[in-house]
């Protein structure tokens, strides 16, 4: 089921080449997802190959966003983020896009097309 959003979130980070993510590493960015999904995101991905680590989330507006990321539980589960980097990775080398969703498919019927523009 394709949910309208008009705001996507996208972080991230460089790690340690051809290092996997570590049972702690994947259970801090949960804590992240679950305080996302229930802070009104749709949908947060979590992706890694052997250099990065992608996050994606779904908003419906900016402003949801705005809250989640300037509340005080956003900043502990952000602390706890990077606390399970440990020596070999840093979220600080790290880029943030905020954008405007300018076209959205589904994953069960294709590409639909331009939704606004």
């Amino acid at each position: 089921m394709a949910t309208s959003c008009d705001v996507l979130r996208v972080w991230i980070v460089k790690k340690e080449k051809n290092k996997q993510l570590s049972g702690e590493q994947v259970e801090a960015w949960l804590k992240f997802r679950h305080l996302a999904m229930n802070s009104g995101c749709l949908e947060v991905t979590l992706a890694e190959d052997s250099e990065k680590v992608i996050a994606i989330s779904y908003w419906p507006n900016q402003g949801m966003l705005d809250r989640v990321i300037s509340s005080k539980e956003y900043k502990k589960i952000g602390l706890q983020v990077f606390e399970s980097w440990g020596e070999g990775m840093s979220p600080f080398d790290s880029e943030n896009f905020n954008g405007s969703i300018i076209a959205e498919g589904d994953r069960t019927g294709g590409f639909p097309g331009l939704v606004r523009w």
